[in-house]
Parts: structure tokens; sequence; C-alpha cells
């Protein structure tokens, strides 16, 4: 599985990016990662969740898995628990 996020925007317009195939990871750093795709039902959710407010971090976020991607667009006030977990794990990563 191959996770990429994106994190811009906020008050000082910062941009930052980090990539991870979980394949590289420990066991238990893969499982980590592949629950919180799950648990984030992250397939399922729409392809852009944005409030429209200014000066919000935003997140895009991809996750390819055996030929499959989803990508989606979200920002602090609309991404849910679930996919800020996942943000914060993967840019926590490296």
């Amino acid at each position: 599985m191959r996770i990429q996020v994106v994190r811009s925007g906020g008050f000082a317009g910062l941009h930052r990016e980090r990539e991870v195939e979980t394949e590289q990871l420990s066991p238990d750093e893969r499982l980590e990662l592949e629950r919180l795709v799950a648990e984030a039902q992250f397939f399922d959710l729409p392809e852009r969740q944005l409030s429209g407010l200014p000066d919000v971090l935003q997140y895009r976020v991809r996750v390819e898995v055996g030929g499959h991607a989803h990508e989606v667009t979200a920002d602090d006030q609309t991404a849910s628990v679930a996919l800020a977990a996942l943000v914060a794990r993967v840019m926590g990563m490296g």
C-alpha cells in the first residue's frame, strides 16, 4: 500500500509532503496504517470535503492498493477524526 499526504495552507501557507510505502515498514507500523485506512473508510470517502473557510490546513491524501487508488481532499474542519489520525500518523513518519 502506498499512502501520499500533502498538507498545505494555514496562516503561513505551509506546504509539506510525505509518502509511505507500507511494504517497507515494520509489520506493526504496516498494520497500524492499514487499520487507520480501514477505520477512516477511506475508499468510501468523497473526493472533496472542503469547508471553504480561509486559513485552514488542507490535506490531500492518496491511497493506492493493488492497482486501485483513491484521493481525498479535506481540511481541518471537514476531516473525520479517523482521517485526521491517518494524516497525523503518516506526517509523523520519517
